[in-house]
């Protein structure tokens, strides 16, 4: 799978401390290699009908958001676990 990333996505990322950071670029490396490792905790998410809308875990407290297209994995958003849902609606 290749990894494409937004800007907003981009921007989110500097939000983030330098131990979450280091985390995320590992939860990265196992999104490229298998979507659904079971470190990951991914999970479909609702209200994106037709979409493949996944979020995935960072930490306990963050959360990514990808959509798949084909062959690549789309990473559009990060955000805190009780407030990253509610920015997609």
């Amino acid at each position: 799978m290749i990894l494409l990333k937004t800007k907003n996505y981009k921007k989110n990322v500097l939000t983030l401390s330098k131990k979450e950071r280091t985390l995320l670029l590992q939860q990265e490396k196992l999104l490229g290699d298998n979507i659904f490792n079971a470190k990951l905790h991914t999970k479909k998410l609702k209200g994106f009908p037709g979409d493949k809308v996944f979020s995935f875990r960072i930490t306990r407290v963050y959360r990514g958001i990808f959509r798949l297209s084909e062959e690549n994995v789309i990473l559009f958003a990060i955000g805190h676990r009780k407030e990253i849902y509610q920015s997609l609606e």
